[in-house]
């Protein structure tokens, strides 16, 4: 399976992310897993503020 994330820099082009999860999951475990891997790479890219926006109001609210 896999989980996905766009960024949206505020100064230039959308940046499609996918990653490959290598362990069976359910579908929230993938979204909380492409939340995780979307914030290890905004850490990464040192980005300072973000939002988050997702389709599952569970994982949404975890963060918030």
């Amino acid at each position: 399976g896999g989980a996905g994330v766009i960024l949206f820099p505020l100064d230039g082009e959308p940046m499609p992310l996918s990653f490959k999860i290598d362990f069976e999951c359910t579908n929230n475990i993938a979204k909380y897993e492409a939340l995780v891997l979307g914030l290890q790479t905004t850490y990464a890219l040192d980005i300072k503020s973000i939002h988050i926006f997702g389709d599952s109001q569970l994982v949404i609210n975890q963060v918030n």
